[in-house]
């Protein structure tokens, strides 16, 4: 009998430490996301900077250079990959094109609620608004000449995701029982502009400033951000800096329209999803 329940026991112990596979230590990564308006300091879909904006955000400088990026999302209609809290997105770099890739990202409310996951790109934790979100991402590089991200041959998508063991054990299964019924959202547009904040305690971390829009100006929909990221072991002086960079952006007074999650704005502004 005894023997019994050391067996038992050793059972349980095994199927636990299957279940929470991933602890709060290896969430390495933090993220921190401001939402704004930008009034009518910027016009739509802008590519550069105004002078408007810039005397209105004057806490933080930006370099003129921007980044452009096409990204758009890959699911069935009744979203069989969401219910397994899986993303698929397909994000073309137009400013340096040989850092476009193909993220699969798994989304959890706790760290212990993604099971047995391993030999991904990063875990993170993204905070908007105090509200915290934990992410497991693979990324996967692909080249923008064998991927239109505007008309995605999604076959080829998956083609390029099977390459990788992993990553194919957690898409493959789902992309076998809805390869027919897969679609793309529409796309949207990033322009985003780095620089830096100029109070001095901050001044070291690297600021962006995003500015997302359809790339068909369908619907006339914006949303803008700032967002920087950090190691774990700093997070008590991100915290600091989230908090000064949200005091600021909260003293130019100048509310977003549009905020939450841009991924599952895309998918509502998406025709033909649940």
């Amino acid at each position: 009998m005894r023997n019994n329940l050391f067996l038992i026991g050793a059972i349980n112990l095994c199927l636990s430490a299957s279940a929470y596979a991933l602890s709060p230590d290896a969430f390495t990564q933090l993220e921190y996301h401001v939402n704004t308006g930008v009034g009518k300091t910027l016009p739509y879909a802008a590519d550069k900077q105004t002078d408007a904006f810039k005397k209105a955000f004057t806490f933080i400088n930006l370099d003129d250079d921007i980044s452009v990026k096409l990204v758009t999302y890959i699911d069935t209609a009744d979203r069989a990959f969401k219910a397994d809290n899986i993303q698929i997105r397909v994000r073309e770099h137009v400013t340096k094109p040989r850092k476009s890739k193909i993220t699969v990202k798994l989304r959890a409310a706790n760290p212990e609620g993604f099971g047995e996951v391993s030999d991904y790109k990063k875990a993170e934790i993204d905070f908007t608004n105090d509200k915290s979100a934990y992410s497991v991402s693979y990324d996967v590089p692909y080249s923008p000449a064998d991927i239109d991200v505007k008309r995605v041959d999604i076959e080829s998508v998956f083609n390029i995701l099977k390459k990788d063991d992993t990553v194919w054990e957690i898409v493959g299964p789902i992309y076998e029982n809805n390869k027919d019924k897969l679609q793309q959202t529409l796309v949207m547009r990033t322009h985003g502009w780095e620089g830096s904040l100029k109070d001095p305690r901050y001044e070291n971390l690297e600021i962006d400033f995003q500015l997302w829009t359809p790339y068909y100006r369908k619907p006339r929909v914006t949303f803008t951000e700032f967002s920087f990221k950090g190691h774990a072991s700093d997070k008590s002086y991100l915290e600091e800096a989230y908090n000064f960079l949200n005091e600021e952006v909260n003293k130019v007074n100048m509310p977003s329209e549009n905020n939450g999650s841009k991924t599952s704005a895309t998918f509502k502004m998406s025709k033909g999803f649940n």
